[in-house]
């Protein structure tokens, strides 16, 4: 089978949708498939404090367009355009007739809603990774073009449940089909190595850009709580962003030697993850909760905000404990010290969490509802699509 995988963010580094687009790209060519990301270049590429690299791609990456930084939502988002995106796209599409393409937030401007609009394909599906705040603005505004635009789709992906909770009311004539997001559990996995310059303290873990809905901050705020208690512990901070000088501001004085800013991290973060006692995510607006679920894989237990999208990914009081509040730094702290104060705890959580992510969310399991999705939208049309084009 060929497969066109159309997505605006494809970073030479892991996280967050980038993360996704790789794993399945990887899983889908390892079955024996023909797979092309479609991505556009960067105006400017984040750099990480280690490799500026994913891991070894098996299949090919075409670029069109210039992918344009803007903020949305909360957090950083992208639009991607050139002149003649479209042109390029028909010939793409004309020369190498894709029995599925596969596009990642279909409605984000322009090269994922022209891909929709332009696919050739038999089968054209969309995930949504996105959720919003009631009366979001530019959803209100654009409802009934995109719409439309979506009921082009033989079908549309939602990560979880809480999309279609979120964006559901918008589209009321619209079905969803929910496959989760996927993980390396073979790269986050429990067997990493330590880095040696944290060894000696406990380790308290922060892991994401400086978005304001993130919550660094508040994982600040837990730990200077905590350190009047705990001399023996240390905050580390693996993300960064245009906001970190004021991020770095919000650590007290005292406490700069014991907190770590580590910057943005690629390859390096399974080790980041082994080297911690307890993961914090004090997030405030969530889809699903990658970084939760790498925590999970890495056999880490989480403190997180109780958000729909992490309840989906994570159980409280089984793979680690939730906060009711996201701003809440006196609970996050007395969650994180319950951890903290017991070991046997944080390695039951731990071990669950590695359990969970190899059993619902490792990405050999999310393939295969991938590919039963693929072939059963195939199906329906004639020919039908194959499963798999090799053993």
């Amino acid at each position: 089978m060929r497969i066109a995988i159309v997505s605006d963010y494809y970073y030479p580094q892991l996280g967050g949708v980038t993360e996704h687009v790789h794993g399945q790209a990887t899983e889908l060519s390892r079955r024996g498939h023909e797979v092309t990301v479609v991505t556009p270049d960067l105006v400017k590429v984040p750099r990480t404090v280690d490799a500026d690299v994913l891991p070894p791609e098996s299949f090919e990456v075409v670029r069109l367009g210039r992918g344009y930084p803007f903020y949305v939502n909360r957090a950083e988002a992208l639009v991607s355009w050139a002149p003649h995106l479209g042109a390029s796209l028909d010939r793409l599409f004309d020369e190498r007739r894709f029995d599925v393409v596969h596009v990642h937030n279909p409605i984000g401007p322009w090269l994922a809603i022209a891909a929709v609009r332009r696919s050739r394909a038999r089968v054209t599906v969309g995930t949504l990774h996105s959720v919003v705040k009631p009366g979001h603005p530019l959803l209100r505004t654009f409802r009934r073009p995109l719409a439309n635009h979506l009921a082009r789709l033989d079908a549309c992906i939602t990560v979880s449940d809480t999309v279609v909770d979120s964006l559901g009311p918008s589209f009321r004539q619209q079905r969803f089909v929910t496959i989760p997001n996927g993980i390396d559990a073979s790269f986050f996995a429990p067997d990493a190595e330590p880095l040696p310059e944290l060894h000696g303290k406990r380790t308290m873990l922060f892991v994401g850009r400086f978005d304001p809905r993130n919550g660094v901050g508040h994982a600040i705020g837990a730990f200077t709580i905590l350190k009047r208690a705990r001399a023996d512990l240390q905050l580390v901070i693996v993300g960064d962003g245009p906001l970190r000088p004021f991020v770095e501001r919000l650590v007290p004085d005292h406490l700069r030697g014991d907190v770590v800013f580590a910057g943005r991290v690629n390859r390096l973060r399974p080790r980041y993850l082994a080297s911690a006692d307890v993961l914090c995510s004090p997030c405030s607006l969530a889809s699903f909760g990658m970084v939760v679920l790498e925590g999970m894989s890495a056999g880490v237990p989480v403190v997180a905000t109780r958000l729909p999208g992490f309840a989906r990914v994570m159980r409280d009081g089984v793979d680690g404990l939730m906060v009711d509040e996201p701003d809440n730094d006196a609970g996050f702290a007395a969650a994180l010290e319950r951890v903290l104060k017991d070991p046997s705890l944080g390695a039951r959580m731990g071990a669950a969490g590695r359990r969970r992510a190899l059993l619902t969310f490792a990405w050999p399991v999310v393939v295969d509802q991938l590919e039963e999705l693929y072939a059963d939208l195939g199906a329906r049309r004639t020919p039908a699509l194959p499963l798999r084009t090799a053993a």
